[in-house]
């Protein structure tokens, strides 16, 4: 209150609205008091308990669907870890403690996405939300979904019934349906999350209330399975690596003691390395006694390794001149295959069947055919005995079709026999 004694003229000055209207007075000027109407915000008619309730209803359905993708990832995650196992290490078996893990962390996430998917779907059609929505008539859907229900069940019941059928088309159409309804029901989850979430940040808004940030949750969410199954699969792999370079060296070492023996009587020795490249099948050496790359009819000798190094087939070739005679054919064919098989005789190497380095030759009854029959005419003779079978062949072609592109050649072939 102002008062000023001084007489004046009434005035009526053109005063700003931001400043009360000033009423002048020969006795005095009065300043009249400003009003101010307090407007309470919407977040101050809810107890902490209910803005708690919306906050955890807006965060439960981006939980629920981050667990819900993980729940596949884990698998995903899992078999790529096991593939890099197999490619990189070549170990075929698949590693109890990775599958268990990954089946463990994917019911994790499940439990994860159902309660976090249901909670806050059960809790708005509870009293509470009930009252929270009518309070400030805050619009809320909820969608009818039993037809999509009822067609991802009869779509996943109709494949089960297909697969069992014994017509190979049906038993495809049947799988096609299971995944088609394995899709439809991520999508209605994946639905229903997206209306829960929809209903509470709709609650959120018109109560003005904060909604958290999930980016912690879900990155652990994401991130935790990952370093889980890695911290599974890298012993693994280092074992696995540890025990690949064993192999290769044991390999390595056999193929050695192989070649220096073949180096003396061959004219080339062609082995695998170990080291450079692994082979689940194994490794290979040819010794060739004589190169047709010279010019001349070819005869070398073929070994077949497994993949720890031990010696499992022997293949002694020796290639026919057209020109010569059957006998003096056969007759050389024998003294090459003597030949390379001297050296291997006795070998101080792993063998699959100590008869692959015994002293070999070709039976009479290939020889007999051999003699009998003609350039033209293949021969196959298979004998076994209780460790090897052995295969005596001559291949050739047909009258017809043999030119100077053809090279006939007799072989004879041992094999372990696999226990």
């Amino acid at each position: 209150m102002i008062t000023m004694t001084t007489n004046t003229t009434p005035l009526t000055p053109c005063l700003n609205n931001r400043y009360p209207p000033l009423i002048y007075t020969q006795e005095r000027v009065r300043i009249a008091p400003r009003i101010t109407m307090r407007v309470e915000a919407p977040m101050q008619q809810l107890t902490e308990q209910e803005k708690k309730r919306i906050q955890r209803y807006c965060t439960y359905p981006k939980i629920a669907a981050t667990a819900l993708v993980m729940s596949f990832v884990a698998c995903l995650l899992m078999l790529l870890l096991q593939m890099i196992n197999d490619i990189a290490f070549h170990q075929k078996e698949f590693q109890p403690a990775g599958i268990y893990t990954a089946i463990a962390l994917t019911v994790i996430e499940l439990v994860i996405f159902c309660y976090c998917a249901l909670a806050p779907r059960f809790g708005m059609q509870g009293r509470q939300w009930k009252e929270l929505q009518s309070r400030l008539a805050v619009a809320q859907t909820n969608k009818d979904r039993s037809a999509e229900v009822a067609g991802v069940l009869a779509t996943q019941a109709a494949g089960r019934l297909l697969k069992n059928s014994d017509n190979d088309v049906a038993r495809n159409l049947g799988g096609a349906a299971e995944v088609a309804g394995a899709v439809g029901t991520v999508a209605t989850a994946a639905d229903v999350l997206v209306e829960t979430s929809s209903n509470a940040e709709a609650m959120a808004n018109a109560y003005g209330v904060t909604i958290p940030s999930v980016k912690k949750q879900v990155i652990a969410l994401a991130v935790v399975p990952a370093i889980v199954l890695l911290g599974v699969y890298i012993p693994q792999f280092v074992q696995g690596n540890n025990g690949l370079q064993v192999r290769k060296a044991a390999a390595a070492e056999e193929l050695a003691i192989a070649q220096d023996a073949l180096e003396p009587v061959c004219e080339r020795v062609a082995a695998d390395d170990p080291y450079e490249s692994y082979h689940d099948y194994g490794y290979r050496i040819i010794g060739y006694l004589r190169d047709n790359d010279l010019g001349a009819q070819a005869a070398y000798v073929y070994l077949s390794f497994d993949a720890d190094g031990m010696l499992t087939d022997v293949d002694y070739t020796s290639q026919i001149d057209p020109e010569a005679s059957l006998a003096d054919n056969l007759a050389r064919a024998e003294q090459d295959i003597a030949t390379l098989c001297a050296p291997l005789n006795g070998l101080d190497i792993s063998v699959a069947a100590p008869d692959l380095l015994t002293p070999c030759s070709l039976s009479d009854e290939f020889k007999q055919a051999f003699l009998a029959g003609s350039l033209y005419e293949e021969i196959s003779i298979k004998t076994e005995d209780e460790s090897i079978k052995s295969y005596y062949t001559f291949d050739t072609e047909a009258a017809e079709e043999f030119d100077e592109y053809t090279h006939p050649e007799i072989r004879l072939m041992l094999s372990a026999k696999k226990s």
